[in-house]
């Protein structure tokens, strides 16, 4: 037999061997055919050693040490012979027992050794702790336990009697990695391992690893089978619930006392994990608006109390915990457990001097909160991946809880592992710290009257401390949770530092990319992703854009001020700009903060008094206004004035509208035309009209302008007029004000559609060939609460004394004008309307208001003189001349319109030969002195020849346009038809007359709707025009003369070619006062080119009319109004032509005789005059 060194045998029973597998157990003994076997089993008396073979072979063993170390030969060949040991203790008890030691298989390789070394393996807890195997037909427990500085290690348990001789554990080469399989141990066993160093101490340690521990105040592990399958019902949650559960919502950490919820278990009766599973709970957790709940505990037996992989033994019972998850993953919430922080726990006091020496801890001295793990250390990384990576796999948890330092590690933990993590998150601890902004600095942004919000919200990175504190004002806020972008894995959660929804965190170490997201709860079911505003700080409205709007010249302000999408780091959202110098503090507000000024402050820039705030993730269709909290102490709820769309009456939130790319215009052929164009030689022949009024729909309703665009442009081009003018189409809440008082100036009225359909509307205009002005109010606007007035708690827009701030007459205001960024919003809208809108014109309204600062005040002190001490509005002309210079220069060919009704000189002449800079003015005296003529019965008109000829006298000291507008058809004045004298036919006669009149006058032409026609009844914007009257044939006779009037007026160069010089015209008959009639000559450029007009407004026909005329040539009737085609009673259609008679008549030496009906107009061609015709 062989002889056992003595040394062996002293390790041995002394118990400070480290492979005693290479003295325990089988070994080959002499010619191979025999085994030796040797056993330690301190108790026995006397030990058999059966080898189990179809007839079993008994061996005595002899005792090698008194200590009970056994030894006996077996006559048996290989290794793998089956046997047991059979013997009994010094009281005469029997036992049968398995060798430990015949099996030497070890379950931790060198591939888990490679990894565990490395710091890289992540399911330690697969080959360290306790695992209940089978080896052949032997079922037992693999111990391993990491131990690197022990002398010995052995575990010890309810299968040994606690005592450290019976299973000593062998080392694994040199990896610390101590092993033994146990056979006859299994699941419910308590065990421990005993330690014994180098220096002689021994003393038990719990498993690091154990699934199951011993209850308070034990501290034993229990052999546990975590492989054993529990039938978890949670897969959808798993395959990507998780992941969408949270990724809009975010996570917010319900804290779940375990040591409160255990008392309340215990008097139902049931675990803690239990109590927490029941739907009433969870219901309860949900409602308050948390994602998850974590378990936490403080006191010893419950979570985390003996093991880091193991459930508090107090709570419950793992099957029961994993219940709990399943409950808590079908009502939508996730479970959160705690992972390792950089401090050991106080919990897990076991896991300090594990092996004798500082092994999971650092070795230097203890930081205030203790021990801290020695990451420095890999397989204390593998450990610590480890254990978050249980929790996950085995329980199906959602994330852990852990502190800043140890964040980073299950970072990269869940992207290495990132198809069985998804959606896994790691809520950091942040230690706690007074606010780091002052009080009365939070006080003044929570009252909303901070300047400057970014100073204290948003991120704030401090080089110094390489602390990155984020600071978000979230009123309604229950809790605010942050997700950096770089790390979206990790979670930290902001402490509210004031009582009205001020949070902050301070974040260390956050890396290069600071790009974060927030996440807000609310009580309720209402948790959402949060964009903050403040961590975006790149303004759009630069030092150059102030300094340009400071002096009156940022002709493309709309482009800054207002809202205006736009993409910010990839991110779109909304900039906001708006002009409030005297506020104390401005938010934007709208459905995406719930109107409530608190959430978006937003910041002045220096003393421009601009505001802006760049708002991510709202976009096209968002409703806004701005709440600005005045001096005075109130706060005022406003419309933005530079406002592309608004909401339909009675609404008035504006709307984030975006005008680029809304309409693929197809009109460049007729603005590159326009740009060429000299439209004060060209016909214009303006057709007025009311969108809401020309043609309603079948139930009264407003059509939109995509819809009347077809019908009005039909109309339109077949009755031959070159333009459409529309009154005023900007926002304007006051239907009755028919768009006169104008509440947001860069937004068209909502009425009718969008932004888009009036630039198809505009579009199908051109197309056509037809072009349009738009009608524009800069004069004056209204009071309405929500607009202008009293924008920022000052008057802003208007001037604050009412003398000149006030029209009484309307009840409007008065802008001022003088004020230059007053004058920059006017002049932008302007140019705004014919850059985005194509508009080919503006008819300026109320011009003469606008010039005279004593207008409508006749009272001495009721106005102030300018500082001449005169009367005229020198800011106003100012203005006025400003924008007309600017508009003639960036868009040639567009025309600017006065409705100025005094005798103000040059308004119709540019601003550098001393005028206003307008391409035309409404001649206002003619068209009164025509009307007053035509009303007065025709036995009366000799009285008042005068009113047809005066308008000659100054007829070309202006660029006229003779205007029957809407504002001769309303406020009782009666229809153009009932203006008219007579009966029927003779009011139809009279109209046909003042038309052809208008027609032959010098000066371009507008007539509003439903005049064409002769509607009968005064116009009412509340309904459509009466277009039954078109059901009469003498009325569709008008509307005939109408379309052949205006295709003569377009083809022959007399009308309009030199409509502004006097060498255009020639009275041949001004003086017949008696007989009521006129005739006059019209002149093209080429004076051969030429027509000649003659007018009868008696009610006596004259068969044989003889009017004087310069040419001894024949003259062609072109046109009459007593037409029948046209309603009139010509029994034949006049000679084709009548050639002049050498017969002096008016001064002349030529004259014709032609027959002339009452109430009648003839137009007649010179056969010299060149015939071509006018491109159209």
């Amino acid at each position: 037999m062989a002889i056992l060194p003595q040394d062996e045998i002293d390790r041995i029973v002394q118990s400070r061997h480290d492979v005693p597998h290479t003295i325990l157990g089988p070994h080959p003994f002499g010619d191979g055919k025999r085994m030796i076997v040797r056993a330690f089993l301190p108790h026995a008396e006397a030990v058999t050693l059966r080898v189990n073979d179809i007839e079993p072979d008994d061996y005595a063993m002899c005792r090698l040490h008194p200590d009970g170390l056994f030894e006996a030969v077996v006559e048996h060949a290989g290794a793998g012979i089956d046997y047991v040991f059979i013997g009994s203790d010094r009281q005469g008890n029997r036992f049968t027992r398995r060798d430990p030691y015949c099996f030497t298989e070890s379950r931790f390789t060198s591939a888990d050794l490679a990894l565990f070394v490395q710091g890289r393996h992540r399911r330690l807890y697969e080959k360290l702790g306790a695992h209940p195997v089978t080896y052949g037909q032997v079922h037992g427990v693999n111990f391993a336990v990491w131990a690197p500085q022990a002398q010995r290690v052995s575990v010890v348990g309810t299968f040994n009697q606690w005592d450290g001789r019976c299973h000593q554990m062998r080392r694994l080469n040199r990896s610390g990695i101590w092993e033994v399989f146990v056979p006859e141990a299994g699941e419910g066993d308590l065990y421990k391992y005993e330690i014994k160093t180098a220096a002689g101490s021994v003393f038990l340690k719990g498993d690091p690893f154990a699934f199951r521990t011993e209850a308070h105040p034990a501290t034993a592990s229990v052999v546990y089978d975590a492989d054993w399958g529990f039938c978890a019902l949670d897969a959808g949650w798993l395959q990507g619930g998780r992941q969408r559960a949270f990724s809009e919502r975010g996570i917010f950490v319900r804290a779940v006392d375990l040591d409160a919820q255990a008392v309340a278990a215990a008097e139902a009766g049931i675990s803690t994990f239990r109590a927490l599973a029941r739907p009433a709970f969870l219901a309860a957790i949900k409602a308050e608006g948390y994602t998850h709940i974590e378990l936490t505990s403080a006191r010893p037996g419950h979570w985390g109390s003996a093991s880091s992989f193991a459930p508090g033994s107090a709570d419950g019972t793992p099957e029961e915990l994993m219940e709990l998850i399943d409950a808590c993953h079908a009502q939508g919430i996730g479970v959160l457990v705690p992972a390792f922080t950089a401090a050991l726990p106080a919990t897990l006091s076991e896991l300090a001097w594990f092996d004798g020496s500082p092994l999971y801890e650092t070795a230097t001295a203890a930081t205030a909160t203790g021990a801290s793990f020695d990451r420095a250390k890999p397989e204390v990384t593998s450990f610590l991946l480890s254990q978050a990576a249980f929790w996950v796999d085995r329980y199906h948890v959602d994330g852990w809880r852990t502190d800043a330092t140890m964040a980073s590690l299950y970072r990269g933990l869940v992207r290495d592992e990132a198809a069985g993590f998804a959606g896994i998150r790691i809520a950091v601890a942040l230690p706690a710290r007074p606010p780091t902004v002052a009080g009365a600095e939070m006080d003044r942004l929570v009252g909303g009257r901070h300047d400057n919000p970014f100073a204290i919200l948003g991120p704030h990175f401090s080089e110094a401390t390489r602390e990155l504190t984020v600071r978000a004002f979230v009123p309604h806020a229950q809790g605010i949770t942050l997700e950096l972008a770089a790390e979206p894995e990790l979670v930290f959660e902001l402490s509210r530092v004031h009582p009205q929804g001020l949070f902050e965190a301070v974040i260390a170490d956050p890396g290069p990319d600071r790009g974060y997201r927030l996440f807000v709860r609310e009580s309720g079911e209402h948790a959402y992703r949060y964009a903050d505003a403040y961590s975006y700080a790149a303004p759009v409205f630069a030092e150059l854009d102030q300094h340009l709007f400071g002096e009156g010249n940022h002709y493309r302000i709309c482009e800054k001020l207002g809202a205006h999408v736009r993409s910010e780091r990839g991110v779109e959202g909304v900039n906001f700009a708006v002009w409030a110098p005297n506020a104390l503090g401005v938010s934007v507000v709208g459905p995406f903060n719930r109107w409530d000024g608190r959430y978006h402050p937003m910041q002045r820039h220096g003393v421009s008094g601009v505001w802006e705030l760049f708002v991510p993730e709202i976009g096209v269709g968002a409703l806004y206004k701005f709440e600005i909290r005045a001096r005075n102490g109130h706060t005022y709820l406003k419309a933005d004035p530079y406002a592309f769309f608004t909401e339909a009456a009675p609404g008035t939130a504006s709307i984030v509208s975006r005008l680029e790319g809304a309409h693929a215009w197809q009109d460049q052929d007729w603005i590159d035309r326009r740009a060429r164009s000299r439209p004060w030689e060209e016909p214009i022949a303006v057709y007025e009209v009311h969108l809401g009024s020309w043609q309603r729909r079948e139930d009264g309703s407003h059509p939109s302008y995509r819809e009347i665009a077809a019908p009005l442009v039909s109309y339109v081009k077949r009755m031959g007029f070159t333009h459409i003018e529309l009154l005023p189409i900007a926002e304007h809440p006051f239907e009755p004000s028919w768009g006169y008082q104008v509440t947001n100036y860069y937004a068209p009225c909502s009425r009718f559609g969008p932004p888009q359909d009036l630039m198809a509307l505009v579009d199908a205009c051109h197309q056509a060939g037809i072009g349009v002005i738009l009608d524009w109010v800069p004069a004056h606007f209204p009071r309405d609460a929500f607009a202008l007035a009293w924008f920022d708690g000052s008057h802003l827009y208007e001037h604050a004394d009412p003398r000149q701030g006030e029209h009484r007459d309307w009840g409007t205001l008065i802008f001022n004008y003088g004020r230059h960024e007053v004058e920059n919003f006017l002049i932008g809208n302007a140019l705004f309307w014919l850059e985005h809108y194509h508009f080919d014109g503006l008819r300026v309204d109320a011009v003469a208001s606008m010039l005279y600062l004593d207008y409508s005040r006749p009272k001495p002190g009721d106005w102030i003189p300018n500082k001449y001490g005169g009367r005229e509005n020198l800011e106003a002309i100012e203005f006025i001349k400003h924008t007309n210079a600017v508009v003639h220069q960036q868009y040639p060919g567009v025309m600017m319109i006065a409705e100025e009704s005094t005798s103000f000189p040059a308004v119709s002449r540019p601003t550098d030969q001393g005028g206003l800079g307008f391409g035309f003015k409404w001649n206002m005296g003619w068209m009164h002195d025509v009307l007053a003529y035509m009303k007065t019965p025709p036995a009366e008109r000799r009285n008042h020849h005068s009113k047809l000829t005066f308008g000659l006298v100054y007829a070309f000291s202006e660029n006229f346009v003779l205007s029957l507008s809407h504002d001769e058809v309303v406020h009782l004045k009666g229809s153009l038809l009932t203006k008219m004298g007579g009966g029927q036919a003779e009011k139809l006669a009279n109209l046909r007359l003042l038309f052809a009149f208008m027609y032959a006058h010098p000066g371009k032409k507008l007539l509003f709707m439903g005049a064409e026609f002769g509607q009968r009844s005064e116009w009412n914007h509340a309904r459509s025009l009466e277009w039954d009257c078109l059901d009469d044939a003498e009325h569709r006779g008008l509307a005939r003369m109408m379309e052949d009037l205006n295709a003569l007026y377009r083809r022959e160069r007399a009308f309009f070619e030199v409509d502004f010089k006097g060498t255009g015209f020639e009275w041949l008959d001004a003086d017949s006062a008696d007989a009521c009639t006129l005739a006059f000559l019209r002149k093209a450029k080429d004076p051969r080119n030429a027509l000649v007009f003659v007018f009868n407004f008696s009610g006596i026909s004259l068969p044989r009319h003889r009017v004087g005329v310069p040419y001894p040539v024949a003259y062609t009737a072109l046109f009459s109004t007593n037409a029948q085609a046209y309603g009139g009673h010509a029994a034949a259609k006049p000679k084709e032509s009548v050639r002049a008679e050498e017969v002096p008549w008016h001064g002349r030496d030529y004259s014709i005789e032609v027959p002339l009906a009452a109430f009648s107009a003839l137009i007649l061609k010179p056969a010299a005059a060149d015939n071509r015709p006018v491109a159209e």
